[in-house]
């Protein structure tokens, strides 16, 4: 018997539930939490449970409580040492699924003041390049995604920044570099590229892995970064498997360690987490979600640019 396969059409895809949600009412002004009700029962019938299926309930509730109190117009904390004249800015792409075109990746700005003020920023569509597989902008686009951000981080954080930190998780292309150090301008400035997938490993002597926080310097302006791993303050290592090192590469006018110190600080600005502190920099961390949130826009008009909106 021929099964006949139904192919799809040109205009069908699938909807995440959720993103298309928070992408439909985002023209309202309203950030929203979507909470399961599978989540709800695991919480509320914990201990009658034979197999639990979330999250132990005080981490929940923890986890709940500060997302709905930043989507509030809360700030549950603050760093106390992140200079308060720099602007960090991650950049990072997404899967455009209203295009065509596989290949259409689309630039995104997230953009961050030293208390933890979140700025999403939607750039234009970039092409995947065909040997590296990796999206690239054109110093035009990495011009007016800077531009555009240091613009929002002026009106958000009410003063001029001295110093610009951009983070990325690919090498920056020298067209992609001149565009934003064009947009920078006489700022300080640094380019840190932030490789999730580092080819070394360190070891430590005892029965604990290495200590988050540990900083192996490879070259004048390359380093592993262990950003997870045993943790003095909690006295214990927080994870499952061992821990995987950041491979962080730097150019600009800071120094390297004082890179990787921004960067230790700056994972623990994640507010929907009980976690002492995320593998990624905030920059970073949560730029797949929100560009899956993005890539259900119809109408950019409509784009509220504050990170609780896409939390």
């Amino acid at each position: 018997m021929d099964i006949e396969t139904k192919l799809p059409q040109k205009n069908e895809r699938d909807l995440d539930f959720r993103n298309a949600l928070k992408g439909k009412i985002m023209k309202f002004g309203v950030p929203v939490q979507v909470l399961r009700e599978s989540a709800a029962r695991g919480l509320l019938d914990y201990d009658q449970l034979a197999t639990k299926v979330t999250e132990e309930p005080a981490a929940f509730a923890w986890n709940l409580s500060t997302a709905l109190y930043y989507k509030a117009k809360g700030k549950p904390w603050r760093l106390a040492k992140l200079r308060q004249d720099t602007c960090y800015v991650g950049i990072s792409f997404f899967r455009n699924l209203r295009s065509p075109i596989l290949d259409v990746q689309t630039s995104m700005a997230q953009v961050f003041t030293h208390n933890g003020e979140g700025i999403v920023l939607r750039g234009t569509d970039v092409i995947v390049d065909k040997y590296t597989k990796e999206p690239h902008m054109t110093g035009k686009q990495a011009y007016a995604l800077l531009t555009k951000a240091l613009s929002r981080y002026r009106e958000k954080a009410k003063r001029e920044p001295t110093r610009v930190v951009v983070h990325k998780k690919s090498l920056f292309w020298e067209e992609e570099r001149k565009g934003v150090e064009e947009a920078i301008g006489s700022l300080a400035k640094d380019f840190v590229t932030v490789h999730v997938r580092a080819p070394f490993r360190a070891l430590r002597t005892g029965n604990y892995p290495v200590l988050r926080g540990t900083m192996v310097q490879l070259d004048d302006n390359q380093c592993l970064l262990y950003t997870t791993g045993y943790t003095p303050r909690i006295r214990t290592y927080p994870g499952s498997r061992v821990p995987v090192p950041l491979l962080i590469t730097h150019y600009g006018d800071s120094q390297l360690n004082k890179v990787c110190e921004e960067i230790m600080g700056i994972t623990k600005l994640n507010w929907n987490t009980t976690a002492f502190g995320t593998y990624l920099p905030i920059t970073l961390a949560f730029a797949q979600k929100v560009g899956k949130v993005l890539s259900e826009f119809q109408d950019d008009k409509l784009l509220q640019e504050h990170y609780r909106f896409y939390m």
